[in-house]
């Protein structure tokens, strides 16, 4: 059935969960348009180390949210919202895939609904130099923080916009506050800690033999952004072409930083979101957990999107 309001189903996770995949089955079979929500999917030839579907893959189904910049740019969740906005407005039916915590967040709660605004304590953070809003966030919105791009945490505008909303909010990640709007409930993928690391530990092993160096050295040619130069992968193979790492000590800190981000991950789904998990561990195939996720689907309904 079209989608003639701005609603979308959503499958989350944390990375290599199977999300993607879970997405593509579904699409596949029944038409609808995913919309990636991956931070790092933006970027236009970064695809071996940020897991994007192959061309096979993307030419099965319709997809938005990839390679919306150049890896020069910055970019930010605003960025993202612009660009993915008119696909809410087509009438098609949505699923919307990612582990960016950020992203869902935004388009399922908003990105400007923020408390009333508080001119003191406005002029107060204004009148802060970067370092003093960085350690600020970390301390008082660190999970907000965490979340934000590393482009957006260079940013004092993002800074100080965090600090308004949780401005009076209990610092326990349980109480930290959005808005006082009900949160949607979620469909997620959830993963046995063993399973997600052993999945890690492969994913990682494939992106190197496929050509994670060869990609990373044509990006070298440019002027990369913070976020391309600290990219998890990226930023261990270009410690290996410039002779800072072994390969295999490339692979093992890729392997570790990937294992701390499906970390933080889960931890802000669990904190920031309404999420009924699925876990994979209970169905064999792709085919049996695509049909538990659109069962799930069927009784959650689609969440609004704000956007």
């Amino acid at each position: 059935m079209p989608n003639a309001s701005p609603n979308a189903f959503f499958v989350i996770g944390p990375t290599a969960s199977g999300k993607s995949a879970v997405a593509q089955y579904i699409a596949d079979r029944e038409g609808q348009l995913i919309v990636s929500a991956d931070s790092m999917n933006i970027y236009r030839g970064m695809d071996i180390g940020t897991a994007k579907p192959t061309s096979k893959d993307r030419n099965k189904a319709d997809y938005v949210g990839f390679d919306l910049a150049e890896p020069t740019d910055k970019f930010n969740v605003s960025a993202y919202l612009d660009a993915v906005r008119p696909s809410f407005k087509t009438g098609r039916e949505i699923i919307v895939a990612g582990g960016t915590g950020l992203y869902v967040k935004c388009l399922t709660e908003g990105f400007d609904d923020v408390p009333p605004e508080n001119s003191k304590l406005r002029k107060e953070l204004e009148a802060l130099d970067f370092q003093t809003l960085e350690k600020r966030a970390k301390n008082e919105a660190a999970h907000l923080y965490e979340a934000l791009t590393i482009d957006d945490q260079q940013n004092s505008r993002r800074l100080i916009r965090i600090l308004e909303r949780t401005a009076g909010v209990s610092p326990a990640p349980q109480n930290r506050a959005w808005n006082s709007k009900p949160k949607p409930k979620l469909v997620g993928l959830h993963v046995e800690r063993e399973v997600l690391l052993q999945r890690i530990e492969q994913r990682v092993d494939e992106m190197y033999a496929v050509g994670l160096i060869e990609e990373a050295e044509q990006l070298l040619q440019l002027e990369l952004s913070r976020t391309a130069l600290q990219a998890i992968g990226y930023a261990e193979a270009f410690a290996v072409l410039n002779n800072e790492m072994t390969l295999k000590e490339a692979k093992e800190k890729t392997v570790i930083r990937t294992r701390q981000l499906a970390k933080r991950q889960m931890t802000w789904f669990r904190n920031q979101l309404n999420v009924e998990w699925i876990h994979t561990a209970d169905f064999q195939t792709l085919e049996k957990l695509a049909e538990a996720v659109s069962n799930a689907w069927k009784q959650t309904g689609p969440a609004q999107v704000v956007i």
